[in-house]
């Protein structure tokens, strides 16, 4: 298997990040009947009877909720499998949409007894009605999320320099971001590989992963596995080997690819 750079927020990898537009978008769907009621949506949720206009909002919320849930979940599940991006996710989103007016013109006219009109003409006014809500919540959430990433996350500007230091805090390497391929742990030391004039070159130094990983973080490198962290910038592309197992490969040319733990598999995907 192999999952190629994309961009999708990092945020998608985790449950809730996922599943909060199954509660944002029915419940921004109840406000917005409730607060700006246009007469041709009263009228077409008055199906049955004026008199049943407050039970419609409310299955037709309840169906939004139970689509939207399912379809959530699904999306979670598959993250991995559907190697997603932002191209496929707003596809996503547009599916959520139809489903969820097909679901809601059956029940229109069913409880209009088709009086009012076929399930087609329902269902043209469910997808007009629940696209113009839906795009502002999935908007609105899907860019805090891009930008929460772009706060948190993104690789640090070229020219932008790394500093090493030691054990004992001492200034042992300095090299800008870009040129640094991956750290590797070697029981107390790590080794910093670089490219310096297209040769890859590496320059040890006494101290911990766990030392540096946060300062690596913050110049957008990721952890692959316990004994490694990567520069993102130089991953080609992730695929799984005959045994099962995962790899990173880097665009220096080398055979050897970084070794990816089920563990932070997640985490690496996210950024590529």
């Amino acid at each position: 298997m192999m999952t190629r750079m994309r961009v999708y927020p990092k945020a998608f990898v985790k449950f809730m990040p996922v599943y909060v537009y199954a509660l944002v978008l029915p419940a921004f769907y109840l406000l917005s009947i409730l607060w700006y009621e246009p007469a041709r949506m009263h009228e077409m949720l008055c199906a049955g009877g004026g008199h049943l206009f407050t039970l419609n909002i409310s299955i037709i919320s309840a169906i939004i909720l139970v689509v939207m849930s399912f379809s959530r979940l699904l999306l979670w599940l598959l993250r991995k499998q559907l190697n997603m991006n932002m191209g496929w996710f707003a596809l996503w989103c547009v599916s959520e949409t139809v489903l969820a007016s097909a679901f809601s013109a059956l029940y229109l006219v069913l409880m209009g007894h088709g009086a009012d009109g076929s399930f087609f003409a329902y269902f043209g006014h469910c997808i007009a009605m629940l696209g113009s809500l839906f795009i502002y919540p999935y908007l609105i959430l899907t860019l805090a999320y891009c930008l929460h990433d772009a706060q948190s996350g993104t690789p640090a500007e070229s020219g932008d320099r790394l500093r090493f230091y030691d054990l004992r805090h001492q200034l042992k390497f300095i090299t800008s971001v870009e040129s640094v391929l991956y750290i590797e742990s070697n029981e107390n030391y790590i080794i910093v590989h670089y490219e310096e004039n297209g040769i890859e070159k590496s320059c040890q130094i006494r101290n911990t992963l766990k030392n540096v990983e946060e300062v690596c973080e913050k110049a957008g490198f990721v952890r692959t596995h316990r004994g490694y962290i990567v520069n993102p910038q130089h991953v080609k592309l992730i695929r799984k080997s005959e045994g099962g197992y995962y790899f990173a490969d880097l665009d220096t040319g080398s055979e050897n690819g970084i070794p990816v733990s089920r563990k932070y598999y997640d985490s690496v995907t996210s950024v590529l």
